[in-house]
């Protein structure tokens, strides 16, 4: 889910195995898949043993599916400000991720960020979220953990709680952490896409969280934030010639106003609505993704298909 408070099933959630690409990449390919240079992967593997390559063969070694995603974890981590010591420290979780050893006790874990962030304890808070973003897939980690912690501080400050500091503190905890993945999954080629949230939306982490998955997917992306106008959007859309422009809409009101606000538009084509308060897709003209993250993300994948 981009954001809409749902809280998941059960008390655990089994931490899935990365995909299985059975013919590998070379470590060039793996360096341009990363964005980080094949001399500090060479540095990364020989000192800490990141890397789990086998040999082809004809003796050519290989990376797979779980060496990429370790690189763009601590590729992220290293944007964040954290030393790659330190970051190859928080791969413990992921190895039993690999083992398929982990199950994460979730709802246990979003009480303890919302608790955390209510307290104000920023340490423990932290922590917990660096525990989830370790463990998880970006999209389980949003949909699972990060945003039942942001519902539950909203349902309490619809109940009358002041919770706009305990809001404040964990969503700029999880900011920081999506811009290190998008700052780490950066792509210089492959179809552009614009994605901002139309004036009036301040809850960014949504977009946030849908520019990285675009990204790491093979998308040029540019992220503009909260509360921008549509109509400057769709003016950098034209100079970029961006195949697309993403509205993402969280706050009740904001998909209908942003839907006319971009019908009187050029080039309105280009553009699609997502987020929770995003209309049916009967209920519009304009393409709708979502609401969830993982739908957005394969309506993405099947924008660049059609795009090919």
């Amino acid at each position: 889910m981009l954001i809409d408070g749902r809280t998941p099933p059960g008390n655990t959630c089994s931490v899935e195995d990365p995909p299985n690409h059975a013919e590998g990449v070379s470590i060039g390919a793996l360096a341009a898949r990363t964005g980080v240079p094949v001399d500090t992967l060479r540095a990364w593997e020989r000192r800490y043993g990141v890397l789990r390559p086998w040999r082809t063969d004809g003796g050519q070694r290989r990376y797979g599916a779980a060496d990429i995603e370790r690189v763009l974890w601590l590729a992220a981590r290293v944007a964040e400000g954290q030393r790659i010591s330190e970051a190859v420290s928080g791969l413990t979780a992921l190895s039993a991720r690999e083992a398929g050893t982990e199950t994460l006790p979730v709802d246990s874990l979003v009480s303890r960020i919302s608790a955390s962030a209510r307290l104000g304890d920023s340490i423990r808070m932290e922590a917990e979220l660096d525990r989830a973003f370790a463990a998880l897939p970006l999209v389980q980690t949003m949909e699972l953990v990060v945003y039942p912690a942001l519902a539950d501080l909203g349902r309490r400050w619809a109940a009358g709680e002041p919770m706009a500091v305990p809001e404040h503190l964990l969503s700029a905890a999880v900011e920081r952490r999506l811009a290190g993945h998008l700052a780490a999954a950066r792509c210089t080629r492959g179809p552009t896409a614009i994605i901002a949230c139309p004036s009036g939306e301040r809850h960014v982490i949504g977009a946030f969280a849908l520019a990285v998955v675009m990204a790491r997917d093979g998308w040029q992306v540019v992220f503009l934030g909260a509360d921008v106008p549509l109509d400057q959007v769709n003016a950098l859309a034209g100079e970029r010639r961006a195949g697309i422009c993403i509205a993402v809409c969280t706050m009740p009101g904001t998909a209908e106003r942003a839907a006319v606000e971009i019908a009187e538009l050029a080039g309105t084509r280009r553009w699609v609505l997502a987020g929770p308060d995003a209309p049916m897709p009967s209920d519009t003209a304009l393409g709708v993704w979502g609401p969830d993250l993982q739908s957005a993300r394969d309506s993405a994948a099947r924008r660049a298909a059609e795009a090919v």
